[in-house]
């Protein structure tokens, strides 16, 4: 069985009986669509004869109607009885393709006058005269008296004379001999032969004078009366049957016995000249024979259906070469499969080998334990943390007293919390499992511990459990110091973290020590919560233009505490990025500078008032003139003294003096700006220096607060005044040549009665 399956001629004989097999069935589902088909067209072309016979007979019915109708009062049959005869049997709507019921009576030709004259009378048609197609004196007339429906195209028909046409007259006379309803051969219609040669035939009934029907020919030519009619449109009454009885067979009716085109009655699709199926039948009713010709390209619904047979073949032989193509990809594939699944053997016994490598070299102690917890398999890694043979391990409980673990805090570990266990009683995971482990020599280890569950293949129940453990002794060793570190930058370093808004994430105790503010108060805050008023805002602008460019910024900044004690820091801040360098935020290491700032502070200011010393002054006035130079920009300075000073202390003593000169410090500070410097000259003396200011403006500002000191009420001294002098800088001035002309401008105002601003000479002095 296996060498035919794997032949290599399997496909090809498969191929062959498959072509063979749907020869055969082609060819018997060709004779089954034949067989089909020449049934269906036969039971059609019956249906249709039958149906063409059903109609005639309706209207042969309706005509035997009349003649009943006529017979039973023949004497009071007028033209308005006719009529709703006619209405009554809707001749219009229940007989297809009629086109008229009439009644002509037998006129003889020497009555003809006076039938006309009483036409006239009687029927009120003044202008009625028989009409005749053929005229002749010899014969019987019969123009025609009643017709229903009256329409115009029938009114033309009125009077016409039946007999005066061959067709109608052999027809007619045919009835009379046959004393029966006769159906005349194929004739244009009266009603339309003016205009329209339509195709249609007649129908006869004879009526006798006498009730019964005389026996012989002659006697019933010699009784005839007059004679009853149905003139039918052909093609209207076969259109409108076939309307009601859809069919795929078309048909012609020929006129006679012979199928001749110039007897053709109807035909009902002209346009099919070639037929595939082709009958005759012949028709014979009421003295007249029609021939039935019966044509049809397709009988069924789908015109294709006689092509099913070899669509059928096509798709079997498609179906068969599939399937042999499937069998020969099934051989080579198989082929491939056996090749493959050799090839896959040796890479899973090198991968096995691979593996056991790779489980045996893992720096991570490993163990394999069945659903009970018991081991199963461990690595190398493993049996050196453990300091135990493989022999020592496999076999054993995972909590198995060789290796007790305690917990963290020291204690024992319970059995239920092992994590191979748990991980087996929950069937989750077990990670990161912190543990200690007392060795066979007596040593502690501590490990990491992850539990796997690994679940069988529908996933229902647990297999085995993955245990894989890291040495982290060394790791806590090195964690606990990091943390004492920690703790002591914590205690002693100030370290403040905000976010990318400024706002603090993060806090050390010493930020807190020194600012008085707790975690809860700072965390969540800004940085505002600690400035100092006296802070320039240009120094934080230029701080965060700084960092936003990921610059680090270095400065020193002055602080309030909660309890409003001022400090100085020296502050660090760099940029603070994520593992995907995206800006998180910035941290700052500060420094306290505070005793630095107060040491520098007494150096640089006077002790009583808390302005700048003379010292600072010079360093100050040095550095404006020196921007002055550089860039040519203005610079101003005042001068100032307290009026009659040396009268404060001699009558309130040294006290009230140095009162008064902190009270004019703090006035003075008050009232300038931010770039302004002002110090202790010296004695009661003050000086302003006024970077970028002219002298009108330097006027301006001695003059204010020239008025402010006037108006003040100073403790114990009252009221006081002050003299002030006022310079500018000109080219090539100094320090000495400024002060000069400022001192000599503050004693002349002096020599004016004090309490007044006077300005440098300049041109004066120059001269």
């Amino acid at each position: 069985m296996r060498r035919i399956w794997e032949s290599k001629f399997l496909p090809w004989v498969f191929l062959l009986l498959g072509l063979l097999f749907s020869c055969l069935i082609a060819w018997k589902c060709a004779l089954w669509i034949d067989e089909k088909e020449q049934i269906r067209f036969q039971t059609a072309s019956n249906t249709i004869t039958n149906l063409i016979y059903k109609e005639l007979n309706a209207h042969i019915q309706l005509i035997r109607s009349v003649a009943a109708f006529m017979c039973v009062s023949p004497e009071n049959i007028s033209r308005e009885k006719w009529k709703q005869f006619a209405i009554k049997n809707h001749i219009n709507e229940q007989f297809l393709g009629l086109r008229a019921l009439g009644y002509a009576p037998l006129v003889h030709p020497q009555e003809r006058l006076k039938y006309e004259q009483a036409v006239r009378h009687e029927e009120g048609f003044a202008d009625y005269a028989i009409s005749q197609k053929n005229v002749s004196s010899n014969t019987a007339l019969f123009p025609i008296m009643y017709l229903e429906p009256m329409s115009e195209m029938n009114e033309k028909a009125f009077g016409f004379d039946l007999a005066s046409e061959i067709t109608r007259r052999e027809a007619l006379h045919q009835s009379f001999i046959r004393a029966d309803a006769t159906v005349s051969s194929k004739i244009n219609l009266t009603q339309k032969y003016i205009t329209d040669n339509q195709v249609g035939f007649s129908i006869f009934f004879p009526l006798y004078q006498t009730k019964d029907i005389p026996t012989s020919t002659e006697e019933r030519l010699a009784s005839a009366k007059g004679v009853l009619f149905i003139a039918i449109d052909a093609k209207k009454m076969f259109e409108q049957l076939l309307k009601s009885h859809y069919s795929l067979v078309d048909f012609e009716i020929y006129d006679g016995s012979a199928p001749l085109e110039q007897n053709l009655l109807y035909n009902s699709n002209p346009n099919l000249i070639d037929s595939r199926l082709s009958g005759y039948t012949s028709l014979e009713l009421y003295g007249k024979i029609w021939t039935l010709h019966f044509k049809a390209k397709e009988v069924f619904e789908m015109s294709d259906s006689r092509y099913y047979p070899w669509i059928q073949m096509l798709f079997s032989l498609i179906f068969f070469s599939v399937f042999a193509g499937l069998i020969y990809v099934l051989q080579r594939t198989r082929k491939k499969a056996y090749a493959i699944a050799n090839e896959k053997t040796k890479q899973l016994s090198q991968s096995e080998a691979e593996i056991r490598s790779i489980f045996q070299s893992m720096q991570e102690g490993v163990m394999v334990l069945d659903d009970k917890g018991v081991i199963l398999e461990c690595n190398l890694a493993a049996q050196e943390m453990l300091q135990l043979s493989k022999s020592d391990i496999v076999g054993n409980f995972s909590y198995n007293s060789k290796w007790s673990a305690i917990y963290e805090d020291g204690s024992v570990f319970n059995k239920e919390d092992y994590p191979s266990l748990m991980a087996i009683n929950s069937s989750l995971p077990q990670n990161n499992v912190i543990l200690g482990i007392r060795r066979k020599d007596g040593s502690l280890i501590w490990v990491q511990t992850n539990a796997q569950p690994i679940f069988s293949d529908n996933f229902d129940k647990i297999r085995s459990v993955l245990i894989t453990f890291s040495d982290i002794t060394a790791y806590r060793k090195s964690k606990r110091e990091l943390e004492k570190y920690l703790q002591i930058i914590d205690t002693h370093v100030i370290i403040s973290s905000t976010d990318t808004d400024g706002i603090i994430t993060e806090v050390s105790e010493k930020f807190c020590q020194i600012s008085g503010y707790s975690k809860e108060e700072l965390i969540g805050k800004s940085h505002h919560l600690v400035r100092h008023p006296d802070m320039p805002s240009t120094l934080y602008e230029e701080m965060w233009t700084s960092l936003k460019k990921g610059i680090p910024w270095y400065g020193e900044i002055k602080n309030r505490s909660k309890k409003g004690v001022d400090y100085w820091i020296e502050a660090i801040i760099a940029p603070r990025y994520n593992e995907e360098y995206q800006l998180i935020g910035y941290t700052a290491v500060h420094h306290d500078i505070t005793d630095k700032k107060r040491v520098e502070e007494l150096s640089i200011t006077d002790r009583l008032t808390g302005l700048y010393n003379r010292l600072k002054l010079d360093e100050l006035f040095a550095y404006h003139l020196s921007i002055v130079k550089r860039h040519q920009t203005s610079f101003s300075i005042i001068l100032l003294d307290i009026d009659k000073f040396k009268l404060v202390n001699d009558t309130y003593g040294h006290q009230v003096g140095d009162s008064l000169l902190q009270a004019i410090a703090t006035l003075l500070k008050r009232n300038i700006r931010e770039e302004d410097a002002v110090g202790r000259w010296g004695g009661e003396e003050f000086l302003i220096l006024l970077p970028e200011t002219k002298s009108d403006a330097a006027c301006l500002l001695a003059e204010k607060l020239r008025r402010l000191v006037e108006a003040e009420n100073f403790e114990y001294a009252g009221n006081r005044t002050a003299s002030f002098g006022v310079a500018t800088y000109h080219a090539n001035d100094d320090e000495t040549s400024m002060v000069a002309r400022a001192d000599e401008a503050l004693y002349r105002a002096k020599e004016k009665g004090r309490n007044r601003v006077d300005l440098e000479l300049y041109s004066l002095t120059t001269s």
